[in-house]
């Protein structure tokens, strides 16, 4: 579905990714891990058009990415959820799911994606008129995702949906993505908790100054010490969804 060969990329004459290589098979869920710093958003913004690739390829359901503008590829079916949200938080949840529902034919699908938002995230429906910018972080990161939805994403792009969250949200929101994954959304997911995230992947990269050091299956990734100490520089212990 995604497929990632030897990009470069950065800001101005500071390269950041360095012939970086990854795919994403339909109906995965795919984690990218790495400590700060690593490249794990810039490969996101590389991919959805936000910065320009110097080299190498991006390719999404065969359709070759580079130089396509962003509104292209989200209308391609690729959507990202950004760190920071990036609400319009002057206006109600419901405006916010709106404006998600800009492609024709998510527009068509309005109502019955509206439902499906809200079977998901059942908090929204009951603060529907509410405006997004006096949510808590954790509802706020509800409507992030939910007007992701609205889209009606083939690939679905998570950037540390954890973030700035409570433990009890945190595990909260990765319910809610695995349900996602059952619904048959396939998922990339940058995350700062890697138990979280490579319980719920099916496989998963880490990434070093731009550069993919370690891949594999997931179970295999979370179970191996020697790697979390050397390239996540943290030991944890396992974390039930």
């Amino acid at each position: 579905m995604l497929k990632v060969e030897n990009i470069n990329a950065g800001y101005g004459n500071l390269q950041i990714l360095r012939n970086l290589s990854f795919e994403v098979n339909q109906g995965e869920v795919v984690s990218i891990l790495g400590t700060n710093g690593a490249g794990k958003t810039t490969t996101l913004r590389a991919i959805s058009g936000l910065i320009p690739i110097h080299s190498g390829t991006v390719y999404f359901n065969d359709v070759l990415l580079n130089k396509k503008s962003a509104e292209f590829i989200v209308k391609s079916g690729l959507v990202q959820v950004p760190e920071d949200r990036k609400l319009f938080t002057d206006m109600t949840v419901l405006e916010n799911l709106e404006m998600g529902a800009y492609t024709k034919g998510a527009r068509k699908n309005l109502k019955k994606n509206l439902e499906y938002c809200f079977e998901l995230f059942p908090i929204l429906k009951e603060r529907i008129k509410q405006i997004s910018g006096t949510m808590s972080g954790g509802q706020q990161q509800m409507v992030a995702i939910a007007r992701a939805l609205m889209a009606e994403p083939k690939l679905l792009i998570l950037d540390e949906p954890s973030i700035g969250l409570s433990p009890l949200l945190t595990k909260q929101v990765f319910e809610i993505i695995s349900e996602i994954k059952k619904n048959g959304v396939t998922i990339l997911l940058v995350e700062q908790n890697v138990n979280q995230a490579l319980q719920l992947a099916d496989r998963g990269y880490v990434i070093e100054n731009g550069e993919v050091v370690m891949s594999g299956d997931a179970g295999v990734l979370l179970n191996d010490e020697n790697l979390k100490a050397a390239y996540l520089g943290i030991t944890t212990e396992k974390v039930a969804l």
